[in-house]
């Protein structure tokens, strides 16, 4: 009688690493699920993004400001995608500027009425020299509460890797994230303010944004959009997320992203952002040498990291390690498992 081969608790099931070009099936599925422009869902469309991808890590595009960078979590035991992220090196040029509706406000006061009231507005602004973007983060949804902290994970292999390559993106960083929808899908504020102005539906004008912008700063208001004149609902749901965007939006703010008074506008979902160097996942990444933890009993605490490699080509794992100034001890399983030598150089990051 066969016995099963045990797996040593400490192994990773999941492996981050760069997109490939036999992850199109895969990734298309998850990109469906998550429904963004930035990660496409059209075969032909996301492809192209792969190969740029493909290229963005390899360091062969002539302009590193178009690099676009898609992390894949792969699942040991079947080999598929079970996850997503990605990281837009530059979003807001001459050619595409990055518009947004900026968030302010102004106090009226009345000494006839003895009244004062603090009005919100909104102002469509534009940027041609934008920042860095991250998106595109999906878990597939049967894991999305593994201990592995998937989610966790994607979020912060973009960090690391921007910490790596520092030259190749810009001084902030830049989330957008989904606001709330209605139970049928749809935005309430493209609804009352979009839609009428342009004529189109909100898919339509989210597809077309994504190859010309010109219809924006064409037909949408150069006047302040004042609040209090939209319905009730629509104000309640400006700058706010969704409840399945909640728990990203608490991961960010912890490594230093905070609500930027700006929001999408097309759907009012409010941008984060922060200096990129001001990150703490940034801040906190390590260049290091993996070596295997002796047998003995370790003299520190471990606690969990995200390791990166990036030869033969970018990955990264999370694993239980413990930093002794430029050396970083792991597992010798892990190690082993992963085919990683000793004394690899890596960089690391201790997750929360």
């Amino acid at each position: 009688m066969k016995h099963a081969k045990r797996t040593n608790h400490r192994e990773p099931r999941f492996v981050l690493r760069e997109v490939r070009t036999a992850d199109l099936d895969e990734l298309l599925r998850l990109s469906r699920i998550l429904d963004s422009i930035n990660l496409p869902t059209e075969p032909d469309e996301l492809r192209s993004t792969i190969v740029r991808s493909r290229r963005s890590f390899a360091g062969s595009l002539t302009d590193s400001a178009k690099g676009i960078y898609v992390f894949v979590a792969e699942d040991r035991r079947t080999r598929r995608p079970v996850g997503s992220s990605m990281i837009i090196a530059k979003h807001g040029t001459p050619e595409s500027p990055h518009y947004y509706l900026g968030m302010m406000n102004e106090e009226r006061y009345s000494k006839t009425l003895g009244k004062m009231f603090r009005h919100t507005y909104l102002n469509l602004r534009h940027s041609m020299d934008g920042p860095t973007e991250i998106g595109g983060l999906i878990v597939d949804p049967k894991l999305r509460r593994h201990p592995a902290r998937l989610g966790t994970q994607l979020s912060f292999i973009r960090f690391l890797y921007m910490a790596l390559h520092r030259q190749r993106f810009g001084a902030e960083v830049i989330a957008e994230m989904k606001p709330p929808l209605t139970p049928s899908g749809e935005n309430r504020f493209w609804q009352c303010y979009g839609a009428r102005v342009t004529g189109l539906t909100f898919r339509e004008a989210d597809k077309l944004s994504t190859k010309d912008k010109e219809f924006i700063p064409a037909l949408f208001p150069n006047a302040p959009i004042y609040t209090c004149m939209l319905p009730l609902e629509v104000q309640e749901e400006i700058g706010r997320v969704g409840a399945d965007t909640a728990g990203a939006v608490h991961l960010l703010e912890r490594i230093g992203l905070e609500f930027l008074d700006q929001v999408d506008p097309f759907d009012a979902g409010p941008y984060y952002g922060a200096r990129i160097d001001d990150v703490a996942v940034v801040r906190d990444t390590r260049r290091v040498r993996l070596m295997p933890e002796p047998s003995r009993a370790a003299p520190a605490p471990v606690r969990p990291h995200l390791i990166a490699v990036e030869r033969p080509a970018f990955r990264a794992f999370c694993a239980a390690a413990r930093r002794e100034g430029e050396t970083l001890f792991v597992s010798a399983a892990v190690l082993g498992e992963l085919a990683i030598r000793p004394g690899a150089q890596a960089a690391a990051v201790p997750l929360p």
